[in-house]
């Protein structure tokens, strides 16, 4: 039987597969974040300051992971990366 999967070869992407992970963890505290503040009773400006840390952080580190994961990729490969020259 014939594989779903191209000629292609995508070994290294496949890597990817711990980032989608933690991109499910990352939204799993946000949504739980929000559930904390939306709880608590602090200043709407707390609230907010609280909100927009946790987005920052959680952005930070998936584009900082993703980033780490292609490089590793490029590295493997011998070229520069995605988005590089």
């Amino acid at each position: 039987m014939k594989s779903s999967r191209s000629g292609t070869n995508n070994r290294g992407l496949e890597r990817l597969d711990a980032v989608k992970i933690e991109l499910a963890v990352v939204l799993g505290l946000a949504v739980g974040m929000l559930l904390v503040v939306w709880r608590l009773d602090a200043g709407h400006w707390v609230e907010l300051g609280l909100l927009a840390m946790t987005g920052f952080v959680a952005g930070g580190w998936l584009a900082w992971r993703t980033r780490g994961v292609i490089r590793g990729v490029g590295a493997r490969d011998g070229s520069t990366g995605a988005g590089e020259d």
